[in-house]
């Protein structure tokens, strides 16, 4: 049996160029809040490693006069556009009722956070350029603040879900304080 050419250098092309699945990168994030940072709070190397960004940019946002994290988003330096990689928002009060959140989790398949972490859920959706974005939702117990981390643009072989959680386990304590009588602010007492 003879093999036409043409069709031996076809299949030797193809298997040339397609290129095979990068290998799995489960190396830990780190510390998140490690220096250098950026927005003042997240660590410029668990970005990199989580979004595969190298060149980006970072921009920030506090509230309460510039003392409170509000958010940071970084963004992709692709020439005219800049393309979102990473965003962590905390919101007071949250912009959805917990009905709504739970529907946003019934939506997305999205899956309850270990207990250990509180109230939240962690799941995947697809935004209008059909990028799969992981995010993880949580809250305090009490539903006075949500803490959001969405990684639009992940590192090859990264697990972007994974990374989501382990942004938010970190994050917590400095976004989400236990909210208990001993913290919570006390009304003002009448004179």
């Amino acid at each position: 049996m003879k093999i036409r050419p043409s069709i031996l250098g076809i299949l030797l092309l193809t298997a040339a160029c397609t290129s095979p699945a990068p290998p799995p990168d489960s190396r830990p994030l780190g510390d998140v809040t490690a220096s250098p940072q950026e927005c003042d709070l997240i660590s410029a190397d668990a970005i990199r490693m989580a979004t595969g960004l190298t060149s980006y940019k970072a921009f920030g946002t506090k509230t309460d006069m510039g003392r409170d994290f509000e958010s940071c988003t970084v963004s992709a330096r692709s020439g005219q556009r800049d393309e979102s990689g990473l965003m962590i928002e905390v919101f007071e009060p949250p912009p959805a009722s917990r009905e709504g959140l739970e529907n946003t989790k019934k939506v997305n398949h999205g899956h309850d956070l270990p207990d250990s972490l509180g109230p939240g859920f962690a799941a995947r959706r697809k935004n209008a350029q059909d990028r799969t974005i992981a995010f993880v939702y949580g809250w305090t117990p009490d539903y006075r603040r949500l803490l959001t981390i969405s990684i639009i643009q992940n590192a090859p072989g990264r697990d972007p879900l994974a990374d989501a959680t382990e942004f938010f386990r970190q994050l917590k304590p400095h976004l989400l304080p236990n909210l208990t009588q001993e913290t919570r602010p006390k009304p003002a007492q009448p004179r």
